[in-house]
């Protein structure tokens, strides 16, 4: 790779990227908390349904290893989309390789955050800022170009995916509560 420096912007478009990454910041962080809970409640509710199908119904392995790989597949979908959030919680310093003085503004905004002066999203909202995110990472990555890898939040059909994973997850969770209590 070559170390070249990126060509400085102009300010209106400068004080364009403030302002979206100042609205995405905190809807990042909400939204990286949720999707991250529904990770790991996706993979121990795939142990679960392994354990339940094999150790208890003693179902083959092949029977196990289907479910256990379809229980799985929504919570892969909400890890990638937790990483690309992740990836978003560092615009400060993305921003501060690209627009200079802009970077203090958006480090103060980050020290909100983590100080928790934002708004939490419920559950059932997550899907809704999962568009609106999408919509400003689309934004965003008009201004900054290649530097911030958004390909998962921007595109249309991983949007869709991410929301039927989170639904799927939560489906999940309920057949294993079910399965605990009434299916012994």
């Amino acid at each position: 790779m070559t170390n070249e420096q990126p060509a400085p912007i102009s300010p209106e478009k400068k004080q364009k990227l403030v302002a979206v990454f100042e609205h995405l910041l905190p809807l990042v962080d909400a939204l990286a908390d949720k999707i991250r809970f529904m990770v790991i409640l996706g993979v121990l509710v795939t142990v679960w349904l392994v354990v339940w199908f094999f150790y208890l119904k003693h179902f083959s392995i092949g029977i196990t290893a289907a479910v256990g790989v379809a229980a799985f597949l929504p919570t892969l979908i909400l890890a990638r989309f937790w990483w690309a959030l992740e990836e978003l919680k560092n615009l400060p310093n993305i921003a501060g390789q690209m627009a200079g003085d802009a970077k203090n503004e958006l480090q103060i905004s980050v020290q909100n955050i983590r100080a928790g002066k934002i708004p939490k999203l419920s559950l059932f909202s997550a899907g809704k800022g999962l568009w609106s995110i999408g919509s400003m990472a689309a934004e965003a990555r008009e201004l900054v170009g290649s530097y911030i890898s958004v390909a998962t939040l921007v595109n249309p059909f991983m949007l869709i995916l991410g929301i039927v994973s989170l639904v799927s997850v939560l489906v999940l969770t309920v057949t294993s509560i079910v399965l605990v209590f009434f299916a012994f």
